[in-house]
């Protein structure tokens, strides 16, 4: 790929708005499903959800060798031999991981205490999703996004319908497990009805070394990336009764949100974008980028401070009393999705440059943090002193990314410090507006995590 594909301001502006509004709607699905499913199932079941989820995604992550990715940077990714090479590294995979969780159900199951049924039957959906045709990553690489994100989109609807009308009828967690079956089915059998979808069993010697050489990094990315992120999880669930990781679990699901439709925009556009750019000069890059992700972050940073400002009351409000604490972690955990915002936007930048290096280093550093940090605090402070390690581990990690990024004349500091003051002056103003009215500030709860646990 050469700059001749140079990025357009039109491109960008237009991938952006149609994956942030499709985002937006798949927000207001998932918080509606979720505030619903938190009043037809008990605590212990969001509990058990989380731990399932959990490691689900760790098996897919801790196995990422960045099949979806080769075809997006790879400039061979649109030759049938080389997809097709990818497509049967996919069967193979998440047959093999369905097999190992399966296998390893029992021992998983002793330490969390969820079901070892149920361990199994998440796994499932492993093997079903690895029959996934490659046409919706041939759409990204095109930066199809309108088509891509309606796909998303209406599958995400079909699939939050199924689960609240069966979910209402049994109140389980076998019926959450088998409509999370059938909502990979869907998708799978959608794969097959879309642009390019035809595949066949192909191993090209020549492709599949390429995929291993790119996939390698982004294999060590994502398993660091996977604890990362959810080292809290595997450590407090080993800690505390499952009912109270499923109350921590609502809170940190919510401050994902704003971090994830980051991630999204990323990998759907960012990061496709700047592989098409090839060669393209890096200050030009910086120009092409720059401003947008500016006008994306100045937008983020003034709604994750008025939602770190209240969102204390949209928990009170939505939730019932048995999820009183998640009013008390939401506040500080969305500040420190902010951190995470600031360090996807910047990865993907690096990934799209193929140097996704950079980012596994950057990972192994926040691991440290957390792998030394939170049990300390857990056990000298309790959640609120974990809470505190949490929020501060991506700041660990920006901070080597930046570093690495300011090498080359590739980072986005000053646009970084000028939205997160930003933040900080919105979270200020709108905590000083609640003192004018006598409403508190949203940090009055955290004085009922200080020295107990969960």
């Amino acid at each position: 790929m050469s700059s001749a594909l140079a990025l357009s301001r039109s491109a960008i502006l237009s991938g952006s708005a149609w994956t942030i509004g499709t985002y937006a709607a798949s927000v207001v699905l998932r918080f509606g499903s979720n505030v619903m499913l938190s009043r037809l199932v008990a605590p212990e079941v969001f509990g058990m959800i989380a731990i399932i989820v959990v490691i689900r995604t760790g098996a897919e992550l801790l196995s990422d060798i960045g099949i979806g990715q080769n075809i997006v940077n790879n400039p061979r990714g649109d030759d049938p031999a080389f997809y097709n090479t990818a497509w049967t590294l996919q069967i193979l995979r998440g047959l093999i991981l369905c097999v190992l969780c399966c296998l390893f159900a029992g021992p998983l199951a002793q330490i969390y205490g969820a079901p070892e049924s149920a361990i199994q039957l998440g796994a499932l959906t492993l093997a079903v999703l690895g029959t996934t045709s490659t046409s919706l990553c041939l759409l990204q690489r095109r930066l199809r996004l309108p088509m891509l994100t309606m796909f998303d989109l209406t599958l995400d609807f079909i699939g939050t319908v199924t689960l609240l009308l069966l979910v209402s009828w049994s109140p389980t967690i076998w019926t959450i497990l088998l409509c999370n079956l059938l909502s990979s089915v869907m998708r799978v059998v959608a794969s097959y009805l879309m642009p390019e979808s035809r595949n066949r069993l192909c191993l090209d010697r020549r492709h599949l070394g390429e995929i291993v050489r790119f996939g390698k990094w982004i294999f060590l990315w994502s398993m660091v990336g996977f604890f990362s992120l959810n080292v809290d999880r595997l450590y407090i669930g080993t800690m505390v009764p499952l009912a109270l990781l499923g109350v921590y679990s609502i809170a940190r699901t919510m401050a994902e949100l704003p971090a994830a439709l980051a991630g999204r925009l990323g990998h759907s556009l960012v990061f496709p974008l700047v592989s098409a750019a090839g060669d393209m000069p890096h200050e030009r890059l910086r120009r092409e980028i720059g401003p947008i992700r500016l006008g994306f972050l100045l937008v983020a940073a003034v709604g994750i401070g008025g939602a770190a400002a209240g969102g204390d009351f949209i928990i009170r409000a939505i939730y019932d009393p048995r999820y009183a604490l998640a009013a008390a972690m939401l506040p500080p955990l969305l500040l420190g999705s902010w951190a995470t915002i600031l360090c996807t936007t910047n990865e993907y930048v690096l990934i799209g440059q193929g140097r996704p290096k950079v980012g596994t280093v950057a990972s192994c550093i926040k691991l440290g943090y957390l792998l030394i940090g939170l049990p300390l605090a857990f056990q000298v402070g309790g959640i609120l002193a974990a809470l505190t390690i949490l929020v501060t581990a991506d700041m660990v990690r920006y901070a080597a990314l930046l570093i690495a990024q300011l090498r080359t004349r590739t980072g986005f500091g000053a646009h970084d410090l000028l939205a997160t003051a930003v933040l900080l002056a919105t979270l200020l103003l709108l905590t000083l507006l609640r003192e004018w009215f006598s409403l508190g500030t949203a940090f009055d709860g955290l004085s009922h995590l200080r020295g107990g646990n969960l």
